[in-house]
């Protein structure tokens, strides 16, 4: 029961993912629109719908800003990003096909049973995993690029982020959980 759940999800997910056939991804890197120092990674896929996933791990991602490109180093990381994407995109293409394959057969009308599923699962998860490798592959590259520096600034970055998410994850538990209040009212 969970698996076709879980399945559905990744359908509707796929779904919403629709692409226009000419959507080209646009990624570059610039100046942050805000006031501050720092860069911005604007990436979409020309006007389609949701973005396009990470072109590389995201908390290589996050933590670009805390870098401080030099602008040639920008010009470097959007080269990296551009030719990334464009070996991404077909792939990227690919699944969501197959997301919308999975979502045509869990709403159409009959039975479907994971086993029906299980190798359009298969190709999505290989897929997956080939978008993730090109994304690894990415963030490599635009890693040697970085100083020393500029390095450990961005690991300082991450590591305050995961403390962050920490906090929040705590706080959310917190919320979830019933008051000494709301016990006793019972």
């Amino acid at each position: 029961m969970h698996r076709i759940r879980a399945l559905l999800l990744i359908a509707l997910w796929g779904t919403c993912l629709s692409i226009p056939a000419g959507a080209q991804p646009a990624i570059t890197v610039g100046p942050a629109p805000a006031m501050g120092n720092g860069v911005f990674f604007y990436h979409s896929t020309a006007g389609g719908f949701p973005p396009m996933p990470p072109m590389m791990i995201p908390p290589l991602l996050a933590g670009m800003q805390a870098a401080h490109l030099t602008p040639d180093q920008q010009k470097q990381v959007n080269q990296i990003l551009q030719s990334n994407a464009s070996q991404t995109a077909p792939l990227v293409q690919q699944l969501q096909s197959v997301h919308e394959e999975i979502a045509s057969r869990l709403l159409s009308p009959g039975a479907v049973s994971t086993n029906d599923l299980a190798p359009l699962e298969e190709q999505a998860a290989h897929l997956d995993a080939q978008i993730q490798g090109q994304a690894l592959d990415a963030s490599v590259q635009i890693r040697a690029i970085l100083s020393p520096d500029q390095v450990a600034r961005m690991a300082q970055f991450h590591q305050k982020m995961a403390t962050l998410q920490v906090q929040m994850n705590n706080l959310m538990h917190e919320a979830t959980q019933p008051s000494a209040s709301d016990q006793t009212a019972r």
